[in-house]
């Protein structure tokens, strides 16, 4: 990237801010915000140049910039560490004694083992700004960003921690309290509402949505947010609109009960929804059950082994092409059904992919 500085040691480069007094250590440092704190000095790190530093948007701040160093730079620390899994106590869950929270530093993605809930670095920054505010969040971490970027970095450079054993205690620390997602008030989805619009833009139309989907009003610390409400069968929502993605607790799988003797499994609720669009793809009759995370699958094995037929629609990344060959190596009737969209990461991106392809005319005789 043209905004990158030259590969340098994170000890070097914040010695030389020390003695630099107009060096971009200042600047980073005289935020009185809380949120972003000066990072620990110990990974091998890209810094971006103070006079070249730009905001940065959500998913360069997704694929950019690693979680582990965020967390070290807020106080966070590992308990153990396993390969390229990194263990804590869960930030989210200051209550918690044991590390039950991953992050693949791999993947630069997290998990909370304990709120059955996970995803990237923007989603957890929202959740431990306090602020709860989008721009507020986009704005400190675009000026943070001289923590480390998330690129592999060779083994033999990395800092080493030690292999502990996972009922070993974590030291104490005292986080910043987490501000979580509260829901405020569901309503039914509107017609010609910006939600509405949302959908339509992801091929999914209001009459197919309404039944399954509402307006969900909801708050992260101080402010209130609108996002499309989708019901688990534990009360939580996932929670979508077009900057947004997350979910309130309890994080669960969601059961659509038609009586049937089949079941098609699908992992998001957008990808259920497309589904319906694409009836000729559908069984005659079936149930459904959405994942609302491929980490939930194991819940969902009981309610699958009720069904004569399961239908895997699944999504063909990694992970659920993982999830999919388990299955089909189990002992209940699976068939995988994703053959339609094998050109594409899931259901609801064939639909979109579908509807935004021009149509062809027929030219009459004579034309």
């Amino acid at each position: 990237m043209s905004t990158m500085s030259s590969l340098v040691t994170a000890k070097e480069r914040d010695e030389a801010m020390m003695r630099n007094q107009n060096s971009s250590c200042q600047l980073f440092t005289s935020h009185s915000h809380p949120f972003i704190r000066k990072p620990t000095a110990t990974y091998l790190v890209i810094f971006m140049l103070a006079s070249e530093r730009k905001k940065m948007n959500i998913q360069q701040i997704n694929s950019d910039l690693a979680i582990t160093d965020f967390l070290d730079s807020q106080g966070f620390q590992p308990v153990y560490r396993r390969g390229t899994d990194w263990w804590y106590v869960s930030p989210l869950r200051p209550a918690e004694r044991t590390a039950s929270f991953k992050v693949s530093t791999r993947l630069n993605r997290w998990y909370d083992h304990g709120a059955g809930e996970g995803g990237k670095l923007f989603d957890l920054a929202l959740r431990l700004g306090g602020s709860g505010d989008v721009r507020e969040t986009i704005q400190l971490l675009s000026e943070g960003s001289s923590f480390s970027q998330a690129i592999p970095v060779p083994e033999k450079e990395r800092h080493h921690l030690p292999q502990l054993n996972s009922t070993q205690a974590a030291p104490d620390r005292k986080p910043n309290p987490p501000r979580g997602i509260s829901i405020l008030e569901a309503s039914p989805l509107c017609k010609g509402s910006e939600l509405s619009a949302y959908l339509q833009g992801r091929g999914i139309r209001h009459a197919t949505a309404r039944a399954y989907c509402q307006e969900v009003r909801f708050s992260i610390g101080e402010k209130a947010y609108q996002a499309i409400g989708f019901a688990n069968r534990s009360g939580g929502y996932e929670l979508r609109n077009a900057w947004f993605k997350g979910s309130s607790s309890p994080k669960d799988i969601t059961f659509v009960d038609r009586g049937a003797r089949s079941v098609c499994l699908l992992e998001g609720f957008l990808d259920f929804l497309s589904l319906l669009e694409l009836r000729p793809h559908l069984p005659p009759t079936s149930n459904f059950i959405i994942l609302n995370s491929v980490a939930l699958a194991d819940r969902s094995v009981a309610l699958l082994g009720q069904h004569r037929q399961v239908y895997l629609f699944l999504d063909r990344d990694e992970a659920g092409r993982r999830l999919t060959e388990r299955l089909l190596r189990s002992d209940m009737k699976a068939i995988d059904a994703s053959s339609f969209y094998q050109e594409h990461k899931d259901v609801n991106e064939y639909l979109t992919a579908k509807r935004q392809r021009p149509r062809r005319h027929r030219i009459k005789p004579g034309h």
